[in-house]
């Protein structure tokens, strides 16, 4: 069983525009809200509003949960922002949300977000310019890297920290302007210091990894702790990577799985792998299998906008397949391994390999077992290589 390598990971910004298919010229429908993950429930919580925007006239407010588009649950975020991407300007639906343990309802009819943002922002809303210049990044419409770089920069001159940490990021890659590390870490240093969380994750992972900066663990360890405490995921397991691994704090199993478990319920799959394996194993908390098994089917979940971790699919298959925390079904567990596998687990190959050469829970397949095998070796499976050898040369 292995908990999730410490690959240290760097955050994006979420925004509600939709991710389907391109829309009118006007751009894609939008309600006007910025939204995150919800950390302990289902739905989708509101994070800002644009005042002018469909959802702040239907009367929402930010910490709202939004838990359902015409009636259909929204579960996150992404399917959320999917949900807005089939639907089109002037397309009317109905919302509903909780405020506290109050349920309200409305229908709203979509706005056209290069109308609405662009609108705004000619009136000097700073918050709207960074909306606007996202709608540029594909959003429901033709990416325009260079246009969403123009916006971001007069926006992040105007006082927006998400616009200077979404800048910041384009310089980091050379998307649609230069790439200037130097200028990366200044954008992200602003972001972050204006209150954008994205911002501090961005510019730890900077000092952690030693990306055009010497290698700083301890400023990098504050950063993630800025960035978890303003509810990023990445930053919360980044910030649990380095309690677990002793890197710029002492090492601390307690408040590394704490914090695992913040990062996973704000939708870090990877954070979700590293939950499981820390309470699998009693690592600073008492050992627990099912609940072991719950996070490691989190981490397998995904969304329609993100693949779950291969490697919590994994784990989650020898859960299973040795009924460990669960009853013992090496059919289901076979499903598992296949996830990881295709998600580019070596263990995941090899271990449904396993199960294919024996038929042990699943159909008897040499021929697939011996491409499992082939696979897992060019992963870096050792076993898998040594087994390899061992089988009779292919006939041409």
């Amino acid at each position: 069983m292995r908990r999730r390598r410490p690959a240290l990971l760097v955050g994006l910004a979420l925004f509600a525009h939709g991710c389907g298919d391109p829309g009118p010229p006007a751009g894609p429908a939008t309600l006007g809200i910025e939204v995150r993950a919800a950390s302990e429930e289902r739905g989708t919580v509101v994070e800002a509003l644009e005042e002018d925007g469909p959802a702040a006239r239907a009367g929402l407010e930010p910490g709202d949960l939004v838990v359902a588009l015409d009636g259909v649950p929204m579960a996150d975020s992404c399917g959320f922002g999917r949900a807005l991407g089939e639907r089109a300007p002037g397309d009317k639906v109905v919302l509903a949300w909780r405020r506290g343990r109050e349920r309200r309802e409305a229908t709203v009819e979509l706005a056209a977000a290069l109308d609405l943002y662009g609108a705004a922002c000619e009136k000097g809303r700073v918050a709207s310019c960074h909306r606007l210049g996202t709608a540029h990044l594909g959003g429901g419409m033709e990416t325009d890297f260079a246009r969403a770089a123009e916006i971001f920069e007069k926006a992040c001159d105007a006082g927006s920290a998400g616009a200077c940490a979404d800048l910041g990021m384009q310089a980091l890659h050379g998307t649609g302007i230069a790439l200037d590390t130097a200028r990366a870490r200044n954008l992200f240093r602003r972001g972050c210091d204006g209150g954008s969380a994205v911002g501090c994750t961005r510019l730890g992972f900077l000092y952690a990894t030693g990306t055009g900066v010497a290698m700083d663990d301890d400023r990098a360890f504050s950063l993630f702790r800025q960035a978890c405490d303003g509810a990023d995921a990445a930053g919360c397991y980044n910030f649990a990577l380095h309690f677990a691994d002793a890197r710029g704090t002492f090492a601390n199993p307690s408040l590394a799985v704490a914090t695992y478990e913040r990062a996973c319920a704000l939708g870090s799959f990877l954070a979700c792998t590293n939950a499981g394996y820390q309470h699998q194993n009693g690592l600073g908390t008492q050992a627990d299998l099912r609940r072991a098994v719950t996070y490691y089917r989190r981490a397998c979940s995904g969304t329609a906008c993100e693949p779950g971790d291969p490697m919590g699919c994994f784990n989650l298959g020898v859960m299973l397949r040795d009924g460990l925390g669960v009853a013992q079904d090496k059919a289901e567990a076979a499903t598992f391994f296949t996830a990881g596998c295709d998600g580019g687990n070596a263990s995941g190959c090899a271990n449904l390999a396993d199960l294919l050469a024996a038929g042990d829970g699943v159909p008897r397949d040499e021929t697939r077992a011996a491409e499992l095998f082939r696979r897992a070796c060019e992963g870096g499976h050792e076993r898998s290589c040594r087994f390899r050898e061992s089988l009779p040369a292919e006939t041409p």
